[in-house]
């Protein structure tokens, strides 16, 4: 598809939502969560998933992210603009709360008051002198009053409480029993989930379904809804006591219908008569759009404009000689293997690229210069040596240096600060590829901190190609963590490598960020191949 001009994004904790345009383009990604360790490593992962759902491909002139969660410290939210322009590609990227956008969306004239309520819930008001008043969204822990989690936590409270005695029997249990799949262990289930907010939220619907006949569920909504007419009556308040006031609604909670909407416009009606309730004119995801296009006018003090600058993609040498999104297939065949040998690692390397794998990696000068003279792909060349249980793959400068004049386009090194045979650091073993072979150098490592180190080390990509191979067990699937890991805190291309065997896992890594996915036994190991599925037969 042609570039997008610009990208508009509603991120919550149910969903992140991306749109592009001028040509039509949609994706998603998951949603924010509080408990997820770093937040905007979240949140560039949800932008990152979403843009590779939709097919985007950049460059992006202007990128508005309204965002629940929408990093408070100005450094963090300057890294989450880096990382949203690296992923579009974006030029100017505009980071807001999503209740901004909301507002945006819902009112045309971009004065009154908005009520967004779905998981969790904020009243936004804007006046006509362009003040500015925010009532709630302070969270599912400590606000959030009338909200979809608000309902959905009092329906489990409720379940829980009938079934130890505690509360009244409730039509929810069953409820709760389908949803949940069982209420037993119901609340250490949901205290330990990583979608805590989502789960506890999606019950909502459970509740209002049962609402009107179950004086439960009745009560847990009539409270829900006089707690959000509160907090409106105070946005209204704030605006104006005597003019008239448009508030508009906005967000799924609403979708209950007047059972939801009745008392809280009945409230209204009679505390706040000069307020004139009505649906939203748009979407937050609309308001995204308009403020992606448009100019911010009195949102100005709520939106945060960054120009970032773009990422480097090497330090000191040219980009890489694959694209981004690229198949590396590894043709690699031990001793033992029928397959050894540099004739069978050509032939191999032939079958990869007519499949359309853009790059190869190789071992070994022999086996490089056979594939050299057969394909016409860039290489990432290897030379293990010396002890399998320690620095193994490409010890030194003079085992780079082989591969190198054999044809090899980079050169992949061991990572780690495990001791090199020559007693040489990390980082004299790159400076010297760099300054005698003039190539790259992709540094294979186990974990994040390695990773860290390795580009400190003057690493020109870095690959998880060692993750689980270090030390203990090998695991069964691939570390598409520490690629995401890796991704949030570099500044330079991941390659993910190691364990994938399925196209699910191979997809989940350039979700992760992965610049490109090296995959070698699952494609060129018949042997290894062979047993896998024979072990599944048994």
């Amino acid at each position: 598809m042609a570039a997008p001009r610009w990208v508009a994004i509603d991120g919550g904790q149910s969903g992140l939502r991306l749109v592009a345009g001028p040509e039509p383009a949609s994706g998603a990604g998951p949603g924010f969560s509080y408990r997820g360790g770093d937040p905007v490593g979240a949140v560039a992962r949800a932008v990152r998933a979403a843009a590779a759902d939709a097919g985007l491909t950049g460059p992006v002139d202007v990128a508005c992210l309204g965002l629940t969660g929408n990093p408070t410290d100005p450094d963090d939210s300057q890294r989450l603009a880096a990382a949203v322009g690296g992923a579009l590609d974006a030029t100017e990227v505009r980071l807001c709360e999503d209740m901004v956008t909301a507002h945006a969306g819902a009112l045309p004239s971009r004065q009154g008051v908005v009520v967004a309520a779905g998981s969790g819930v904020v009243c936004l008001g804007v006046g006509a002198d362009a003040a500015i008043h925010k009532v709630d969204g302070g969270g599912y822990l400590f606000g959030d009053v009338g909200s979809g989690f608000a309902i959905g936590r009092a329906g489990v409270r409720a379940v829980l409480a009938a079934r130890d005695g505690r509360g009244r029997p409730t039509t929810l249990t069953a409820r709760a029993e389908n949803f949940y799949g069982g209420v037993r262990n119901l609340a250490v289930r949901l205290a330990s989930s990583d979608a805590l907010v989502a789960e506890v939220a999606g019950f909502a619907i459970d509740v209002f379904a049962a609402a009107a006949h179950d004086p439960v569920a009745a009560a847990i909504v009539a409270d829900a809804a006089a707690g959000l007419a509160h907090s409106i009556v105070v946005t209204v308040r704030r605006l104006s006591r005597t003019e008239p006031v448009t508030v508009a609604y906005t967000g799924s909670l609403f979708q209950a219908g007047e059972i939801f909407l009745g008392p809280i416009r009945s409230r209204l009606a009679e505390v706040v008569p000069t307020a004139t309730f009505v649906p939203a004119a748009g979407t937050p995801l609309d308001g995204a759009k308009l403020l992606a296009q448009g100019s911010l006018g009195p949102y100005a003090r709520l939106v945060r404009v960054y120009r970032p600058e773009p990422l480097p993609i090497v330090s000191t040498m040219d980009s890489l000689p694959f694209p981004a999104g690229s198949l590396v297939v590894s043709c690699q065949a031990w001793y033992g293997n029928p397959l050894h040998g540099p004739e069978s690692m050509a032939l191999m390397a032939a079958a990869a690229a007519a499949g359309g794998a853009l790059g190869v990696r190789a071992n070994g000068p022999s086996d490089v210069a056979a594939i050299r003279s057969t394909v016409d792909l860039p290489i990432i060349g290897i030379n293990k040596l010396g002890d399998p249980g320690g620095v193994y793959i490409t010890p030194t400068v003079a085992a780079a240096a082989e591969v190198v004049r054999a044809g090899a386009s980079m050169v992949a090194i061991d990572g780690t600060d495990r001791p090199r045979p020559d007693g040489s650091t990390l980082a004299d073993q790159i400076s010297g590829i760099h300054n005698e072979l003039g190539v790259q150098v992709m540094a294979d490592v186990d974990s994040l901190a390695a990773g860290i180190a390795a580009r400190q080390a003057g690493a020109d990509l870095i690959a998880t190609t060692l993750s689980g191979y270090t030390g203990g067990p090998v695991p069964d699937d691939p570390d598409v963590e520490l690629v995401a890991a890796l991704v949030d805190r570099l500044d330079c291309p991941v390659l993910a490598e190691g364990r994938y065997w399925t196209p699910d896992q191979v997809r989940a890594a350039i979700t992760a960020g992965a610049y490109a996915v090296i995959v070698g036994t699952a494609v060129t190991n018949p042997m290894a191949i062979t047993t896998r599925l024979l072990k599944a037969m048994q």
